[in-house]
């Protein structure tokens, strides 16, 4: 026994082979399939052997670096004692969804980005895990893709062969990578729907256990993944018209290359939406209410990296003074909205938060 999980001959066997300097592995498998253990494990026995390791976790819903929604990156030293998985992470990308089914290039950009910056670590051992989307069309080509942009030595699929066959067999007679099969470790239990969401708050409250509201000016940000927040916004006149076309009242407007971005009181129907493109000639009109905004989880990136500095929670949009109010961690929370120079939005809308 191992702390909180048992190791079985066959993990043994194959970490005995391919736990070596210099190498990379990309752990695929169903959900419940035991990868994360598994990726813990062999964590474990690359910092047994004095390796330096590092561990990317591109999990976004059940994630153990940093919190869901986000690829995290962990390096582990050989001389700090045991690894800790405290879910803190060196960095973090921001993908902003438990799933990468509606954030594909997300997740192949944050997974890439994470591991060259494992790279950059002069890591010894680099360690993948990944989500248990693997059974349709577009989940074998996310997988057969990131395997592509990672280039691992080893990939690893815990399951049954067959099941996996659809990623993996394009690759078994491919000399730069080396494929494996391991069955699921008799002890994994399936975990349902609400123990992954406990799991999932667990991990927010977490996150956000000392965290404080930040006021940031729109003039300071630029908007990533909408078209909101990249344009000129409309003028007092501007939104006057706006608001007389729309037949609502329009609470700020943004211009861009014949296109207009527009934040209404309630929804506009299909046939005011393409009143407002064919009288003013636009090729696009985007219209969202308030609540568009609101709890959406965003990602602060740096001015000065360009990286996920941290992430937090739409608390508020004040469209008067053009500002938002953003929950984010006391750890870095207040550098990180002084330092953001752009907020990419999310997806995901955080319901709950910390008592």
């Amino acid at each position: 026994m191992n702390g909180t999980y048992q190791v079985n001959q066959d993990w043994q066997k194959l970490a005995n082979r391919i736990v070596k300097p210099q190498q990379i592995v990309l752990v695929i498998g169903a959900t419940d399939a035991g990868k994360t253990t598994f990726c813990r494990f062999l964590v474990e026995s690359a910092l047994t052997q004095g390796l330096k390791t590092t561990l990317v976790d591109a999990d976004v819903g059940q994630s153990q670096i940093g919190p869901p929604t986000t690829i995290g990156m962990k390096s582990f030293a050989t001389d700090t004692g045991p690894a800790q998985f405290d879910g803190t992470a060196d960095q973090l990308y921001f993908v902003g969804d438990l799933s990468p089914r509606s954030r594909y290039l997300e997740t192949l950009t944050g997974t890439r980005l994470m591991v060259d910056s494992a790279r950059k670590t002069d890591a010894d051992f680099i360690v993948v895990d990944t989500t248990g989307y693997i059974h349709d069309p577009q989940a074998v080509s996310l997988k057969q893709h990131k395997i592509e942009l990672i280039r691992p030595n080893h990939l690893i699929g815990i399951g049954r062969s067959t099941e996996l066959e659809q990623i993996t067999a394009c690759y078994n007679q491919q000399e730069w990578i080396d494929v494996h099969y391991l069955r699921p470790h008799r002890s994994v239990r399936s975990k349902s729907s609400n123990a992954r969401s406990r799991y999932r708050k667990a991990r927010f409250d977490a996150y956000f256990s000392e965290s404080s509201v930040q006021q940031i000016p729109f003039e300071q940000i630029r908007g990533g993944r909408i078209p909101f927040f990249i344009g000129r916004p409309a003028n007092e006149k501007e939104l006057e018209i706006l608001s007389g076309l729309a037949e609502t009242q329009v609470h700020y407007a943004e211009w861009g290359p014949r296109t207009v971005c527009l934040v209404v009181s309630k929804p506009l129907s299909k046939a005011t939406i393409t009143h407002i493109k064919d009288y003013l000639s636009l090729t696009s009109v985007t219209a969202e209410v308030r609540a568009y905004f609101e709890r959406r989880l965003v990602g602060l990136i740096s001015s000065a990296s360009g990286n996920t500095d941290a992430i937090g929670v739409i608390e508020a949009v004040d469209f008067q003074k053009r500002e938002f109010s953003i929950c984010c961690p006391f750890s870095n929370g207040g550098d990180a909205a002084k330092q953001a120079c752009a907020i990419q939005f999310g997806d995901y809308k955080l319901t709950l938060m910390p008592n």
